[in-house]
């Protein structure tokens, strides 16, 4: 799969190296595609990564990270334009402990938003492992077909995707994260995570 990754730090960087050793293609979408930060990042990525403007970007991917800073999401999103019914993953997190989640949908035009990989830090999504388990990824969205792809995608980099349904859910488990996250990262630091258990249905 294509895919395009708006954002080359710590979230949309990790994202897009496991995705590009997975076999799919990434380019990352940069206003400095040949700065050195960037030919670093390509050279850990490997071959199956590229570089570009965020335009070019776009234009290449089936499926679009949006992983930039909460500040950069009116712009980007605005430079965007019509996003031609693509898949946008949305794990932006605003500063002011608000859901980024309303913002995107508003501006991202003609898009299938799927917000996930928000709740977890980018140690996380580095490695999901804990043992023999691996970490929750919550993913929340209007179109299921949507959702199938990235749910696909999350299980590709490790994690275990669980659909929370829609944004209003979502807004719900972001509250909940952030007065764990206050509690526990003083005991664990940021390299914690939860897992979902559950019965098999036809138990």
């Amino acid at each position: 799969m294509k895919i395009a990754s708006i954002g080359s730090g710590n979230m949309g960087g990790t994202l897009g190296r496991l995705w590009a050793a997975h076999g799919h293609q990434v380019m990352f979408g940069s206003r400095d595609p040949q700065s050195d930060k960037i030919r670093t990042l390509l050279q850990t990525a490997g071959m199956n990564a590229q570089a570009g403007t965020v335009q070019e970007a776009i234009a290449f991917g089936e499926v679009i990270l949006l992983a930039v800073l909460p500040t950069e999401v009116e712009r980007v999103l605005g430079e965007a334009g019509d996003l031609n019914n693509k898949i946008l993953i949305n794990c932006t997190n605003r500063l002011d402990g608000k859901s980024a989640d309303m913002e995107v949908l508003r501006q991202a035009k003609n898009a299938r938003v799927v917000r996930t990989f928000n709740t977890l830090p980018w140690e996380v999504l580095a490695n999901p492992q804990y043992g023999p388990i691996n970490a929750t990824a919550f993913l929340s969205g209007d179109d299921s077909e949507a959702k199938g792809v990235v749910i696909q995608l999350s299980q590709d980099i490790g994690l275990d995707p669980v659909d929370v349904g829609g944004s209003a859910n979502m807004e719900k488990i972001e509250t909940a994260m952030g007065t764990l996250w206050s509690i526990l990262s003083p005991k664990f630091g940021r390299d914690y995570s939860l897992r979902i258990l559950r019965r098999d249905t036809d138990e």
